[in-house]
């Protein structure tokens, strides 16, 4: 149910539902790739202080590999428990952003400006990465768009648009 807030903003266009569940999903493998990582680096790292020899730079790969997931796994992890229900609304002048407990209705004059940082390759899109539109707000809040958002890219390019069309009209 639109609030009058909402409806002042124009004409719905359509709903950005995220996947919530796949960022859970994802979350979950993160970690077990962490997991079996730093499994792997433990004992090697034992080997190499106990016995010396030449597995420092295979030692450090796994170490990374196994904080890179379980960094991964524990951020995504946390981004799904906070944001049960999130749906991006497009309307005519402007965005609402809903999850549950919270509604933010958003005019284009709101948003200080949009930045891009996808990563549009094969891991990238596995781990919602593709689209990772970070919205900056006037009033210093921000709000973060990625591709497990539902047609996110489509979305970001019209938000993008339109937030680049209100700041020329505004000069």
């Amino acid at each position: 149910m639109a609030t009058e807030a909402e409806r002042a903003l124009g004409t719905f266009i359509r709903n950005h539902p995220t996947d919530n569940a796949r960022r859970g999903r994802v979350a979950i493998g993160a970690l077990l790739v962490g997991l079996v990582f730093a499994a792997v680096a433990i004992p090697v790292t034992i080997a190499l202080f106990s016995e010396g020899g030449d597995g420092a730079q295979f030692a450090g790969l796994l170490w990374g590999g196994a904080f890179i997931g379980l960094y991964g796994g524990v951020s995504s992890g946390l981004r799904t428990l906070g944001r049960h229900g999130e749906v991006f609304v497009l309307r005519e002048d402007g965005l609402v952003y809903r999850r549950t407990g919270e509604t933010r209705v958003l005019p284009w004059t709101a948003v200080r400006g949009v930045v891009e940082r996808g990563q549009d390759h094969a891991l990238g899109r596995l781990m919602g990465w593709d689209v990772h539109l970070v919205i900056r707000l006037r009033d210093g809040g921000r709000l973060l768009l990625t591709g497990y958002t539902q047609d996110a890219a489509r979305l970001t390019a019209e938000i993008q648009t339109a937030v680049a069309a209100t700041a020329a009209h505004a000069r």
